[in-house]
């Protein structure tokens, strides 16, 4: 998975992309504001220059006389190499003065136009012109004389640029003034961000307690609050791997020691008979021992803690329970139990761990047969209704009420424990139920003889 870079990196590029993208739209719109307002001042000149021009044709002796002022064309005179035209067109027209081959204007629409602006080719090149009409007085027409003046666009176009280049770089000064206010203030916002980095690196690494979410900001807690559980669930998981092994030191360092001690003592005796005696106990011993063993590993992977992340699917609990129970149909055998299964013919569907739910009636069945005196019955039993219930009964020596609790703490084996027995089988039990949030309960038979009746309590898979 790609690595992701600065916060504030990011953050800059989604502000400064969009805002050099808008720079960019806004100076096509700058250059035409650039444009239209080099475009009004010059015309505004044009026009003054065409109106001094105007004020200078009279009429003398009943003919048109025009007094060229040299301020009408001054007010057009600028640094650049610019060409100004003129031609002032009387109402036959005649050209009374200027270029006579300077374009007229279009025809006007309406006659109380007094000017018109307008743009031509000239000579090879744009041209900006201004007609401006003037009504003479005196004349035997009614027309009015044209006055035209044009200058080339040298100076419209350094104007327009010189607005289009100070628009542009006052906004890019405001878009890097902002991309440093942005810097600055991320790099201040961050702060609370930084202190918790450092807080954590100089943490012990046994220390798991819970983050500080009150000097970091609301957007933050969200995500410390889910370091806070996830932090939780590990050292819960943690607790938990150090109890289980502290209690499975305990329940295999005394037997191996025990058993060191019977085995240097037979070497030292030197007696045959002994030796055979000592190696049927190892053989007893290690069939004990391997049972804890199991049941160790067993409860390490049924640990609710280990289980919450666990993948589970539907399970056929009916099948399940019929398998289970003819797997132990030799070992009932062996003490003439008389072993049988109850259930429905349709499938009776949970949510769970296939391998552990095996594991949770394996452990329930073999309680039950260690337990039940020889030519003893036990009955394995699932019901569907409200919830998926598993029922194991037998008529056993049964439990106590004091001891029904006590039972399913780790290694607890109560008054009438056997020989071989671990106190591991319900404690795995309880663990496997509450990772599948299942409900087990011990209850005495339904007839009210000795025994147990061991029920669990499944969620239907369409419940979950």
């Amino acid at each position: 998975m790609k690595q992701l870079d600065s916060l504030r990196l990011q953050l800059l590029r989604w502000l400064l992309i969009p805002l050099g993208l808008l720079l960019v739209v806004n100076a096509f719109f700058s250059n035409r504001t650039a444009n239209l307002t080099a475009n009004h001042a010059f015309d505004s000149l044009l026009v003054a220059s065409a109106d001094t021009i105007a004020d200078q044709v009279t009429v003398r002796d009943g003919a048109l006389a025009v007094d060229l002022p040299y301020v009408a064309l001054q007010l057009l005179e600028s640094n650049l190499q610019e060409r100004i035209f003129y031609r002032v067109v009387a109402p036959d027209g005649r050209t009374l003065t200027g270029y006579d081959d300077l374009p007229m204007p279009p025809r006007r629409t309406s006659t109380a136009d007094t000017q018109v602006t307008y743009t031509a080719q000239y000579k090879g090149e744009d041209i900006y012109l201004v007609a401006y009409y003037k009504q003479v007085y005196g004349l035997s027409t009614t027309d009015p004389v044209v006055i035209l003046v044009a200058e080339t666009g040298e100076s419209r176009s350094a104007l327009s640029r010189q607005i289009l280049i100070d628009d542009l770089q006052r906004q890019a000064v405001l878009i890097i003034a902002a991309g440093l206010l942005v810097w600055l203030g991320l790099g201040r916002g961050l702060r609370p961000l930084m202190e918790l980095r450092d807080s954590l690196v100089k943490r012990s690494s046994f220390d798991l307690s819970p983050i500080d979410q009150t000097r970091v900001q609301n957007e933050i807690r969200p995500l410390i609050e889910a370091l806070n559980q996830h932090t939780s669930r590990i050292e819960k998981l943690i607790e938990s791997r150090q109890r289980f092994i502290a209690d499975a030191s305990h329940q295999l360092r005394t037997p191996l020691s025990e058993m060191r001690t019977q085995v240097e003592y037979t070497l030292r005796q030197g007696r045959p008979e002994l030796s055979h005696e000592t190696l049927a106990t190892v053989r007893r011993w290690l069939d004990s021992q391997t049972r804890l063993i199991g049941q160790l590993l067993l409860m390490a992977r049924s640990d609710p803690e280990a289980m919450q992340n666990h993948h589970s699917g539907v399970a056929n609990l009916m099948a399940l329970a019929r398998d289970t129970a003819l797997e132990h149909v030799p070992a009932a055998r062996r003490k003439a139990i008389d072993l049988s299964f109850e259930g429905p013919e349709h499938e009776v569907p949970v949510m769970g761990n296939e391998l552990l739910l095996h594991e949770l009636m394996a452990n329930l069945i073999d309680n039950a047969i260690r337990y039940t005196p020889a030519h003893g019955a036990i009955t394995v039993r699932v019901m569907q209704g409200e919830w998926a219930v598993l029922e194991v009964e037998d008529n056993g020596p049964g439990i106590a009420l004091s001891e029904r609790e006590k039972v399913f703490e780790r290694f607890y084996r109560g008054p009438n424990k056997d020989a071989q027995g671990s106190g591991l089988g319900l404690s795995i039990v309880r663990d496997i139920c509450v990772s599948h949030d299942a409900q087990i309960a011990l209850d005495s038979p339904a007839g009210g003889g000795p025994g147990l009746l061991v029920r669990v309590q499944f969620k239907p898979a369409h419940l979950i």
